[in-house]
């Protein structure tokens, strides 16, 4: 398995252990990492940076849950917005969740605990060249 990643990843995790985890994984690929820990935070530094490859975004979180972030970042009108890939973080999938991810507009999702090696098959499709 390839185990370099170019790609700039903002994580959005209210758990603190869970972004540790994370940036551990990343680190080790060579992906940069910045982290929100909640979606309000996650839409602020969207919007004044715009230089995230993806976002792994958790589905539930106090203050914005990432459905409600992902609604708001794709409700801009810029290319960007409309573009960034968003992956979801989700404990459990039911099919119910399922659609409310991608209704809200965001494209994958990944199961908590993460398996390493499918989390990097979904940032790698996503990587700069």
């Amino acid at each position: 398995m390839e185990t370099e990643l170019n790609i700039n990843v903002l994580v959005v995790d209210d758990n603190n252990i869970n972004r540790l985890l994370i940036n551990k994984v990343l680190t080790r690929w060579g992906a940069q990492a910045d982290f929100a820990e909640n979606g309000l935070q996650a839409v602020e530094k969207i919007t004044a940076n715009q230089n995230y490859d993806v976002v792994l975004m958790d589905v539930y979180m106090p203050e914005m849950g990432g459905i409600e972030a992902t609604q708001v970042i794709r409700a801009k009108q810029e290319p960007y917005f409309q573009q960034l890939p968003i992956i979801a973080l989700t404990a459990s999938m039911l099919s119910s969740e399922r659609n409310q991810i991608e209704e809200a507009g965001m494209n994958d999702y990944i199961l908590k605990p993460f398996d390493p090696k499918n989390l990097f098959e979904k940032l790698s499709a996503y990587q700069k060249v």
